[in-house]
């Protein structure tokens, strides 16, 4: 059975009806189980069930493991309402009406249906578990037809010594009190205790693979440990308060997906390479041995069920980025022949050094920089062909901070010359490794601190270069701010000009009639300073390039097959497959940069729109706010929540957790704004003479009773005086000096009042700022 769609409709308050279209498609089996005969399509039909609220959640998980079991149909089958049955009718369709951004169940059939299409995914992943609580201890279970097998995979977890069992068992347990889960992205050890992270929802965002396999992205996950530990351990709760931030869709665990039966880790190239290989090409497909550990996000919570055998209960997870346009069709304005194709654009987040945009700057001393993204376009036709365009991103490769310190342009620190050479050689020789040679492409400001940090990249590049045995890398600075000023984005043609013979000379990915026709041979790398706006811009007229190449070297486009031809570009050639492009981009972009600063993209309405216009400088104004904010006075314990899931903090068992209340400036700066204000209302009642209307009336007084009394008019006249200062003083005067010195404190004890990371605070630090005569660069 290869599920093409599945939605419940509602009924208003009666409940609804399950819809399911599938393709049938008989084989045979041998005693093994292994496939023998893989016929085509035979029967389209429908699954169609009233399903009332109470049982909606009954029926749901149990319908799609026994379709597979059976092979078959399911013959009617009463819940515990007998007016409720299932029913099964034939169905012609002539398009597909499945959803790529349908909310998927926590036992969703295109996470299962692939696995009769292939008997290596038996091996792989349950699709779906059952989590059962038994006093500290936890049961899971995969879903299982019981009259189909005789034992099945337990695995329990003691959550107050940690302690697992993994083991067959002949008890399938069976209750409404279970958690379903489509997988487990692993265990993390507590002060007291252990915690379960369990995915309990996600939406399908794409479908890859021959097989194509369902890709999803994260909506809702639950943690689970003992309530006793939780009640009695106050570092546990801490702890577990930000793991449920990490696993959260609107907090940390923004852009988690995950795929049961796709090597979401790797690129298409990556897949093809290892199941070139005999050996590797018999491993479980998604085994967790095969995935990329760069990208595999819950590599380090999944450490535990791995070493108790229980790879099957968890599926590897990146963060980043996963969308799919299918069916786009490549029709020209001017007639000629029609073309479909699908168009997916995935984005991998490093783990190593994952974290927010202050707090994680440049490389540490493997290597690895923060904010690497490795971005993969993938071009796939009704025929089964696979082109892919890899493109990567990442902090600076030295050693060189931007701690936050309340400023709007924070301190940038730079380790002195010579002391980022291992670093920089580390880095490049990891992306030679994993992608050939490298163009990078270095987008910051020739002037300013950004100046400097480009002069200490091109030296460590020019060194790196001069080696003869370091051939590989080519250095490129474009100032993007002086080349496209004032709107002038036009004049990225000169950059494209500049690596026009590189982009050819790497190529794309190209798998065709079965076999790998191209290879990619290099990478382009961009970075900016936060490697978001400007580099988002950059790489999408790369990714519009790659595109155009794909598209002619599968002849859907003539004349752009190497990327530089002189055939018509997408825009003219292909105006609506344009539009979708431009918002595809804009989206990874966005999604990128909400992860690492807080907000999308700036620029993006160029990206989206292909035009700069006056509404996106007031967006881009209004995020710098937003970014300003969030930097300063939230990330710290975000980027906590991050590293205590990718495990860059380790939890040791009953010792001192570094987690305590912080100092906030929100309140000496609400008291110095209000100071202020109020000095200012008050100074302009003064201008206005508002001030003075008590003492002059009671001057007024005092000239009427003194009659012709000169000496007395001048006594009024100094009393009035006298207290107009007075009154200047106390309403005008004494509020701003109040106000600014409370903001001169804040200011100059920024760096202590900022929400700071606790946990790995010393990941941040990876070069410190320049004492008085010192003699390291400090800007």
């Amino acid at each position: 059975v290869q599920t093409l769609g599945y939605a419940f409709l509602p009924l208003g308050g009666s409940g609804a009806v399950l819809v399911q279209l599938c393709l049938l498609r008989p084989y045979n089996l041998a005693p093994s189980g292994a496939v023998l005969a893989l016929p085509t399509r035979s029967l389209s039909f429908v699954i169609t069930k009233k399903l009332t609220t109470r049982s909606l959640q009954l029926w749901t998980p149990r319908l799609v493991p026994a379709l597979i079991h059976t092979g078959s149909y399911l013959p009617p089958l009463k819940t515990r309402d007998s007016n409720d049955l299932f029913h099964l009718s034939s169905l012609r369709f002539a398009r597909r009406l499945s959803s790529n951004t349908q909310q998927a169940s926590p036992l969703a059939p295109d996470a299962i249906s692939p696995a009769t299409m292939d008997p290596r995914f038996s091996a792989v992943c349950f699709p779906s578990l059952r989590i059962f609580r038994q006093g500290s201890q936890a049961v899971v279970q995969p879903v299982v037809a019981a009259s189909k097998q005789q034992t099945v995979e337990t695995l329990l977890v003691d959550l107050s010594s940690g302690k697992i069992n993994y083991s067959p068992s002949k008890d399938i347990l069976r209750g409404s009190t279970a958690t379903d889960s489509l997988g487990l992205l692993g265990i993390c050890k507590l002060h007291k205790g252990v915690a379960i992270l369990a995915i309990t929802s996600a939406r399908k965002v794409a479908e890859l693979g021959p097989s194509r396999a369902a890709v999803y992205e994260l909506m809702g996950a639950t943690v689970i440990s003992d309530p006793e530990a939780e009640r009695s351990s106050r570092q546990n709760r801490q702890l577990l308060a930000l793991l449920r931030d990490a696993v959260d869709p609107a907090g940390s665990g923004r852009g988690i997906y995950f795929s049961h039966f796709y090597d979401l880790t790797l690129t298409a190239q990556r897949i093809a390479d290892r199941d070139a290989d005999a050996a590797a090409a018999a491993a479980p497909i998604a085994s967790t041995v095969r995935a990329d550990p760069r990208f595999w996000y819950n590599r380090v919570l999944a450490e535990s069920l791995l070493q108790a055998g229980a790879n099957r209960f968890t599926p590897p997870a990146m963060l980043g980025f996963v969308r799919q346009l299918p069916g786009l069709v490549f029709k020209s304005p001017a007639g000629g022949p029609v073309h479909t194709a699908t168009l997916t654009l995935i984005a991998r987040r490093g783990v190593d050094r994952a974290g927010t945009r202050q707090w994680r700057r440049g490389s540490d001393s493997a290597g690895n920089v923060a904010n690497f993204v490795e971005t993969e376009e993938m071009l796939i036709t009704p025929a089964g062909d696979v082109a892919s365009f890899v493109e990567v991103r990442g902090s600076i490769p030295l050693l060189w901070t931007q701690l936050p310190n309340i400023k709007y342009k924070p301190t940038t620190v730079i380790a002195a010359p010579g002391q980022s050479a291992a670093v920089f050689d580390r880095h490049i020789d990891t992306l030679k490794t994993a992608y050939g040679d490298v163009v990078a492409i270095n987008l910051i400001n020739h002037k300013g601190t950004e100046g400097k940090l480009e002069v200490a990249f091109r030296t460590e590049a020019s060194r790196y270069c001069s080696s003869s045995s370091s051939a590989g890398l080519r250095y490129l600075a474009f100032d993007f701010h002086h080349e496209c000023s004032k709107g002038r984005y036009y004049r990225l043609s000169l950059l494209w000009d500049k690596i026009r013979d590189d982009f050819g000379k790497y190529g794309f990915f190209l798998y065709r009639n079965g076999k790998v026709e191209r290879r990619q041979r290099g990478v382009m790398r961009t970075n900016c300073i936060d490697c978001l706006d400007r580099t988002n811009v950059v790489q999408g007229v790369l990714g519009r390039k790659a595109l155009e190449a794909m598209l002619g070297a599968l002849g859907i486009l003539p004349g752009s097959a190497g990327g530089s031809g002189s055939g018509p570009g997408l825009p003219d050639a292909f105006p609506d497959v344009e539009r979708e492009f431009k918002i595809l981009w804009a989206d990874h972009g966005d999604a990128v940069s909400t992860q690492y600063a807080g907000t999308g993209a700036m620029k993006s309405g160029f990206t989206r729109t292909g035009k700069r216009t006056f509404g996106g400088v007031i967006d881009d104004g209004v995020k710098a706010v937003v970014r300003y904010y969030v930097n300063n006075f939230q990330d710290g314990r975000k980027q906590d929540a991050v590293d205590l899931f990718t495990g860059a903090y380790t939890v040791v068992p009953g010792a001192h957790l570094p987690l305590r209340p912080q100092p906030s400036p929100l309140i000496p700066i609400a008291i110095a704004l209000a100071s202020i204000a109020f000095a200012a209302h008050r100074a302009g009642h003064a201008l206005s003479g508002e001030l003075l209307a008590p003492a002059s009336v009671a001057a007024a007084a005092v000239v009427d009773e003194a009659a012709a009394s000169g000496a007395a008019a001048a006594a009024a006249a100094s009393d009035n005086s006298g207290q107009l200062v007075r009154v200047l003083l106390a309403q005008v005067v004494l509020p701003l000096v109040l106000g600014l010195s409370l903001l001169s404190f804040v200011v100059s004890n920024g760096r202590h009042l900022v929400n700071k990371p606790q946990l790995c605070p010393h990941l941040a630090v990876t070069v410190r700022a320049a004492k008085k005569g010192d003699s390291k660069k400090q800007q």
